[in-house]
């Protein structure tokens, strides 16, 4: 007889005093500068930020812009602070500029 099991979906919570913390020590053992944009996306997370768009464009037209992509850097530094995300990508032809990211992990004051 097979046995039923249930998978509860916890959703996994965190402090903005831990968060804080888990950053400052990466910035210590230099995971991350403090100049980074992710560095900046991960103090947004901690005041409440929950999506993300880590692909983005520089640049003053079309000829001379350039995308950038962070998302291997946002999601390395999300999996060692032990943030839960979803990505995923909302473009109508999957393009690299619709990549998103939304943090599942819920942060309290």
């Amino acid at each position: 007889m097979k046995q039923l099991t249930l998978k509860l979906n916890i959703m996994k919570t965190l402090t903005k005093n831990s968060a804080a913390k888990k950053l400052a020590k990466l910035v210590a053992t230099k995971e991350i500068s403090k100049k980074s944009i992710v560095y900046g996306w991960i103090n947004e997370l901690i005041e409440g930020r929950k999506e993300f768009r880590p692909v983005y464009s520089q640049g003053s037209s079309w000829k001379h812009s350039y995308l950038f992509d962070r998302r291997a850097e946002f999601t390395t530094i999300l999996k060692a602070m032990g943030i839960e995300f979803v990505s995923g990508n909302d473009a109508p032809l999957g393009g690299l500029t619709g990549a998103f990211i939304k943090i599942t992990t819920k942060i309290r004051k």
